[in-house]
């Protein structure tokens, strides 16, 4: 075990708890000494004991209901009866009730009570790493449940992309589509104006309609106009991080762009160039957003500039068409 066994020793006999604290305290283990149920029982409750060592004849409540109580507060706990009653009855009654092991005191020879301890505590630390184990499993599958749920949304998604030839369709389906996916708070996208300076915001969810109609922001500042000059994804995954607070603030002077915990803010290319910015904010159901959801949030940035492409050339053919009638 990485750290000594805390082990609760309860016998109302002072010359017994005596020799067996010096026995196992030799050993190099942590003991705990009471001399009935009653104190031992709080103890119990306050400290993480790895094992209980009791006399069978305890003053008081019996050791049976001492233990009935443990396993109710712990029930992985193993508890050790010793005692100078060697009565077949007392034995298979301890051993019904969950003892791990029952020894006829005196001791001949200390091993005897070294090996049960130490085997004992083995048990623990195996029922300790399968509890680690499991735990392991589970988190891993939640995640692999989740990295499939994420690839049917982007497959439903690119789907609803392609399904359409008009711009706004395509950014509008991006916006609402991802933000409901990841139940996030807010979401929009901001696309470069003609003069290449200033980023203008086009689709949004979340948002007051008025304010974020008239929301612009200078290429190069905030959030989003970073990812635009940079051209790469960027996850936030605390708002407050203070490496972050000044283009936080610079996006969102009036605190109605971004919704905590955290940001995601992907660059949409179109045709090799940078033509505006994803960002979407409020963590997945009020969780902070991870990797995953970023990459998930980078490949629909992807399709959807496939989408647009489409629609650029769908658009020209139109105006040719109509350009030779």
């Amino acid at each position: 075990m990485a750290r000594p066994a805390n082990i609760l020793v309860v016998d109302d006999s002072r010359a017994n708890s005596s020799i067996l604290v010096e026995i196992l305290e030799a050993q190099g283990y942590l003991v705990s000494v009471t001399a009935s149920a009653e104190e031992a029982i709080p103890l119990f409750s306050a400290q993480d004991f790895d094992l209980v060592l009791t006399g069978l004849m305890l003053s008081g409540m019996s050791c049976f209901n001492m233990m009935k109580v443990f396993r109710r507060h712990k029930p992985e706990i193993d508890v050790i009866i010793l005692s100078s009653n060697d009565s077949g009855f007392n034995i298979i009654k301890a051993l019904r009730l969950g003892a791990y092991d029952y020894i006829v005191m005196p001791l001949d020879d200390e091993s005897v009570l070294y090996n049960v301890i130490e085997k004992a505590l083995e048990k623990q630390e195996l029922l300790r790493k399968k509890a680690h184990l499991l735990s392991e499993l589970t988190r891993k599958n939640s995640a692999l449940q989740e990295t499939l749920e994420m690839m049917k949304s982007a497959n439903r998604i690119s789907a609803a992309l392609m399904s359409t030839f008009s711009v706004p369709d395509i950014m509008k389906k991006l916006v609402e589509l991802v933000t409901e996916h990841l139940q996030a708070r807010r979401g929009y996208i901001l696309l470069l104006d003609k003069s290449g300076t200033t980023l203008q915001a086009k689709v949004a969810t979340g948002l007051d309609p008025l304010y974020s109609q008239q929301y612009s922001l200078p290429l190069g500042k905030g959030i989003s106009g970073k990812v635009a000059v940079d051209g790469k994804p960027l996850i936030i995954c605390d708002i407050t991080d203070e490496g972050f607070v000044d283009d936080i603030r610079e996006e969102d002077p009036d605190g109605v762009m971004l919704a905590a915990p955290s940001i995601l803010s992907v660059p949409l290319v179109v045709q090799d160039r940078i033509a505006g910015v994803l960002t979407i904010s409020g963590g997945v159901r009020g969780e902070p957003f991870h990797n995953d959801h970023l990459e998930f949030l980078t490949m629909l940035s992807r399709y959807a500039t496939i989408a647009l492409a489409n629609a650029g050339v769908v658009y020209n053919l139109k105006k040719q068409l109509a350009a030779s009638a």
